[in-house]
């Protein structure tokens, strides 16, 4: 396997005994084809958490968070990874995920880290590439040979279809943000796709985690076998005043009937944590829609059942 030259910067040492090293694959571009490794210190990782983001996240900057220090603690790497400067980048073709592919069997090699326990997840965009991914593997695409050992997504778009029909009936209903990103969203589908839900259902199921008009779940069927966590909180008293939106418009729709069919199918791994009053942004504004809603205790502990070895 070939690889690039890398320009890597080492960055300090923390509290928690971690070693942040961030790579660019392309020494004049940092915003894409790019990762940040938090190495724990130990003289044996047990695993790999993968986070692909649009940017890499700026470590000199404090996080609310302790989702990373948990797997340091525990002697899991964290993989933050940058693969596209698209937003929402959703993996909407096989041939993007071939870089995500290629830097998890980088760092996979680098630190001799057990294939058998690699786990991927993310918020919104990123849960629902994390989910795209794990099919990806799953069908054996991976030139690679990755396969997933679990992944998380939270509160992630997974049907694409539902996704555009939502905004196509609805979004003269919607109100602050949600006006703007169906306008947004609409113009995306639309380029990204060459056509609507109409035109090109096709595009769209094949672009999908899930597609509930499908046998199987479309995509989903991929992930029979997978062991998922997913988080949500479903309050549709505040989706309907603050956003103008009914339950057909956020993700609960795609999350729940997701669920309901991989446990059709006889995926007995694939837990849905629903909350309530746990979503609010950085500033402390309620919002569902926010990586408060993830138990982070639970979601190491999540994991930590699932190593091998």
């Amino acid at each position: 396997m070939k690889f690039s030259l890398l320009l890597v910067l080492l960055v300090h040492l923390t509290v928690f005994a971690q070693k942040e090293v961030y790579v660019y694959k392309n020494p004049k571009d940092s915003t894409r084809n790019a990762y940040l490794k938090i190495i724990p210190d130990t003289d044996s990782i047990k695993g790999m958490v993968v986070r692909d983001f649009t940017r890499l996240p700026d470590t000199a900057k404090a996080s609310p968070y302790q989702f990373q220090n948990l797997c340091s603690e525990k002697g899991i790497l964290t993989l933050y990874t940058s693969t596209t400067v698209v937003f929402p980048e959703l993996f909407v073709e096989d041939s993007v995920m071939q870089m995500l592919d290629d830097i998890i069997a980088e760092v996979v090699q680098d630190h001799q880290i057990p294939r058998q326990n690699i786990f991927i997840g993310g918020i919104s965009a990123s849960g629902a590439r994390a989910l795209r991914y794990t099919a990806y593997c799953a069908q054996g695409k991976s030139q690679n040979n990755i396969q997933i050992k679990g992944a998380f997504s939270v509160d992630s778009p997974l049907d694409l279809t539902r996704f555009y029909s939502s905004i196509d009936r609805n979004k003269e209903n919607f109100l602050a943000g949600m006006k703007w990103e169906a306008d947004y969203m609409e113009n995306y589908f639309l380029e990204h796709f060459k056509g609507d839900i109409y035109y090109n259902a096709k595009a769209y199921e094949d672009a999908s985690v899930y597609s509930q008009h499908k046998e199987g779940g479309g995509n989903a069927v991929a992930l029979k076998n997978a062991s998922l966590i997913l988080f949500h909180e479903p309050d549709i008293d505040w989706w309907l005043k603050e956003r103008g939106c009914s339950y057909y418009d956020i993700n609960s729709f795609d999350i729940a009937a997701f669920v309901m069919e991989l446990r059709a199918q006889g995926n007995d791994d694939v837990t849905l944590i629903t909350t309530t009053g746990k979503g609010f942004d950085r500033k402390g504004n309620r919002k569902p829609h926010s990586w408060t809603i993830v138990n982070e205790v639970l979601l190491m502990n999540w994991i930590m059942e699932r190593l091998d070895g």
